[in-house]
């Protein structure tokens, strides 16, 4: 993609564009048809009075590195059942963007994330005491989680390997991480979790 086409819509194939989208009926019905959990990013610095310059590039940075974490993680068969992440909402000058997801692709991206933001960190020991909490973290909020979905979790954690495009998200101005601890309901509000165990030193990993 060309500077003119990000920045203005240049030379882009809308035909193409909307051909893919009639394309992707099955990708809806896989995400319609699955419990999807609420994924929370809060971005400071997005004043009122000016466009969301960087929806895009954090938008895409968020789809693309999720897919990206289930085909690194994930076996091939938990790969073929994975639904792509969906924007759900973004809220106005808040700096607020919401997605929709599945629990198991979400939560490994959630910790690819983590692992981005304490990339630069050497001492083994301080990881390992993290692992620790990490995982006392996932299990007391998200109990169901089975094992092999905590490996999935770990392995994003040691060898996703696109940690500095997910460092790029974090030097947003990335504050808040959270996620809904259910699926989300029409019925009643979600009841979010900051993983802030998780993404720990979230600010200090953006001065690396």
């Amino acid at each position: 993609m060309s500077v003119e086409q990000y920045w203005m819509g240049k030379g882009l194939d809308l035909d193409g564009i909307w051909q893919d989208f009639d394309g992707g009926v099955g990708y809806m019905q896989k995400t319609a048809g699955s419990p999807l959990h609420l994924l929370r990013l809060t971005f400071g610095d997005h004043p009122t009075n000016l466009p969301l310059f960087d929806h895009e590039v954090l938008f895409k940075t968020v789809k693309g590195t999720f897919h990206d974490v289930k085909a690194e993680c994930f076996s091939d068969e938990a790969y073929g059942k994975a639904a792509p992440i969906f924007l759900h909402r973004v809220d106005r000058g808040s700096g607020v963007f919401e997605f929709l997801a599945q629990f198991d692709p979400l939560m490994t991206w959630v910790v690819a994330l983590g692992a981005a933001a304490m990339w630069y960190r050497k001492a083994f020991t301080a990881d390992q005491e993290l692992d620790e909490k990490r995982l006392t973290f996932i299990r007391t909020n998200f109990p169901s989680a089975s094992k092999s979905e905590v490996q999935a979790y770990m392995k994003a954690w040691t060898t996703f390997g696109r940690r500095r495009v997910l460092h790029r998200l974090i030097g947003q101005h990335l504050e808040r991480v959270e996620v809904s601890t259910a699926p989300l309901s029409s019925s009643q509000p979600p009841v979010m979790v900051d993983m802030k165990v998780i993404v720990a030193l979230l600010q200090q990993g953006t001065e690396a």
